[in-house]
């Protein structure tokens, strides 16, 4: 049908009518055309937003995109003590090359360090408070990975003996009657020495899945060293509501606690490769004496590395060498790498059977 009357075709002109519908024609076909090209759009951007959906539902794998590593201890926190070196230093130099290592092999993952320098995290003065401080800034950091690097000691090698080193005349008195009598014996010298550094080796820590049963495990070496975990160097327990704990306890359990397991079993046999004794890895409690708070209170999978024994002198210089803290930064970024790789497969994790509880 027409677009225009009779009276408009008389108005206008039929040659102008005419030139007017085709205008009209052309301006709604175009019309047409931009709503049909527009809904194509419509279609085509939810199709795929469909898609994008689908792939990070069933077809992207986890990654790590953040990384915190920790420092042990730091300022008026120094943590144990070796010879001539303390925890809170070796452990800061250890981690600025894990870091540096990490950086370089690494590009696309963000390395974050809770300090830098010989410090408490946040510049602070309380330790506990900076306990607190380094757990939420791995949080707030949205961190894939939370790594806590720190040296160990033990009473077991700071034990102090005496050994003879010679002989000497003594002189002593015997009463008889009214009169003192001198005589002379010889007796044993001896002189005080510090006994032979006995314990050494690497453990690393995780939470226990459990917070009924997080006795320390030693995956079925000796137990003898547990009655030496220098309870310092792990830090003391700012307190912690019961309820809130078991609530964390069974979320670690369902996210974190089998990935933090792998990590630290790869970061044992890495260690082991490069001819350290390892202790393997070790649970712990979720409270009191024997908790580590930072593995508590981050929101990842977290692990505690004891690099060794800073109170065993070959330990001590090996830790304090650049190659040594070369070596034990690329095992750990070794087994970083690893865990990573795992994470594409998660049947191929570590299971807890790899820990063999102490009852």
């Amino acid at each position: 049908c027409s677009i225009f009357t009779p009276l408009d075709k008389h108005k206008f002109g039929a040659a102008n009518v005419m030139v007017m519908k085709n205008l009209t024609v052309k301006k709604y076909t175009k019309m047409l055309k931009t709503t049909e090209i527009r809904k194509k759009m419509h279609i085509l951007i939810l199709i795929g937003v469909f898609l994008a959906n689908i792939s990070l539902i069933f077809g992207q794998k986890p990654d790590i995109r953040t990384i915190v590593i920790d420092p042990g201890h730091g300022g008026v926190d120094v943590g144990a003590g070796g010879r001539y070196t303390r925890e809170a230093m070796l452990a800061l130099n250890i981690s600025l090359k894990l870091r540096e290592v990490m950086q370089r092999e690494m590009p696309d993952v963000k390395i974050l360090m809770t300090r830098e320098t010989d410090i408490l995290p946040g510049n602070l003065t309380n330790k506990n408070s900076a306990l607190i401080w380094r757990a939420n800034f791995a949080n707030e950091n949205n961190a894939d990975l939370f790594i806590s690097i720190h040296l160990n000691s033990t009473p077991a090698n700071q034990r102090w003996e005496r050994r003879q080193v010679g002989t000497k005349e003594q002189t002593y008195y015997v009463k008889q009657g009214r009169k003192k009598i001198a005589k002379k014996r010889t007796v044993p010298v001896y002189e005080k020495y510090r006994a032979p550094a006995t314990v050494l080796g690497t453990q690393t820590y995780v939470l226990a899945s459990d917070y009924y049963k997080g006795k320390v495990a030693s995956a079925g070496r000796s137990s003898s060293i547990q009655e030496y975990v220098d309870a310092d160097s792990i830090g003391g327990m700012p307190e912690i509501d019961p309820v809130e704990a078991r609530i964390k306890a069974q979320q670690y359990a369902k996210y974190f606690f089998q990935k933090s397991l792998t990590l630290a079993t790869y970061v044992e046999e890495e260690f082991a490769n490069i001819g350290r004794y390892s202790w393997g890895v070790w649970q712990r409690d979720w409270a009191g004496a024997q908790g580590i708070y930072v593995l508590t209170a981050t929101q990842m999978p977290s692990i505690l590395i004891e690099t060794g024994f800073i109170d065993h002198p070959d330990e001590e210089e090996y830790l304090n060498s650049t190659e040594g803290q070369e070596e034990m930064a690329k095992s750990i970024l070794n087994a970083v790498k690893r865990y990573r790789e795992v994470l594409q497969n998660p049947e191929k994790m570590v299971q807890q059977t790899a820990l063999i509880s102490e009852k």
